[in-house]
């Protein structure tokens, strides 16, 4: 069940999420929307004509086979902007699901649309994001189609290092991941017993670490960006949007 309130919207501690500062200037008293952990806040095929942007916590854009098997597509981290439907095509493509208590703030069309100058921003930045959400499912499709299970997890871990890093969550190689094993397999394309295996391995060599329960250090960025196929400063070009001051 979502929880809906009225409240004024401080900027993103941490965060210069252009976007939602250039739409808070259009809707400075937006409604936000509150979601717990593992609930799905848009099915699969269900109706939907708005886009997305997520203030705290992570959700994962997801498909499903019939016989259950689940596939993580995207993962949207705070900051970050997704078209969930458009108004010709106003079908959900994939499931939204909350991978940790969520806030978000929904927009409808007519919010996007106007002759405004914040709102011809706000189009150019939705547009930005949308192409490198591209860029990146490209990078994570690449490594599904031809990687090895080493490949998949480090540039998995790479992406949420590099996205987290531009928005200020990440001090020292470290930041917070609420996904479980299972939840890595299926952004992944792994059983969760192929993960777990990968990830002691990448542990022993010294290459990740644990300091807390939900945290990660990525210790040796080589190791990974050798094992993914990744130069991380043209990772950072491609998959990050440039952000305006």
């Amino acid at each position: 069940m979502h929880l809906r309130r009225k409240i004024a919207v401080q900027p993103l501690n941490h965060i210069r999420a252009t976007l939602a500062d250039v739409f808070l200037r259009v809707e400075p008293r937006p409604s936000i929307e509150m979601v717990r952990k593992g609930k799905i806040i848009v099915h699969e095929e269900d109706f939907a004509d708005h886009s997305m942007i997520l203030l705290e916590g992570w959700i994962a854009f997801s498909k499903m086979l019939p016989d259950g098997e689940n596939q993580i597509i995207d993962v949207m981290l705070p900051g970050d902007f997704a078209l969930i439907g458009a108004i010709n095509a106003p079908v959900a493509a994939c499931s939204v699901e909350a991978l940790s208590d969520v806030r978000f703030i929904s927009i409808r069309p007519a919010q996007a649309n106007g002759s405004e100058p914040d709102l011809a921003i706000l189009r150019d930045l939705m547009a930005a994001e949308i192409v490198r959400t591209q860029a990146r499912i490209a990078e994570l499709l690449l490594r599904l189609g031809r990687g090895h299970a080493g490949s998949r997890v480090a540039y998995a871990l790479l992406e949420f290092y590099v996205r987290l890093e531009a928005i200020g969550l990440v001090k020292d190689a470290r930041f917070e991941l609420p996904m479980t094993q299972l939840k890595i397999g299926e952004f992944t394309g792994l059983s969760s017993v192929h993960v777990c295996r990968t990830m002691r391995r990448f542990e022993r060599a010294g290459v990740i670490s644990y300091p807390t329960h939900g945290e990660i250090v990525l210790d040796d960025l080589d190791a990974l960006c050798q094992s993914a196929g990744v130069d991380l400063d043209v990772l950072r070009r491609e998959i990050v949007v440039r952000r305006t001051p």
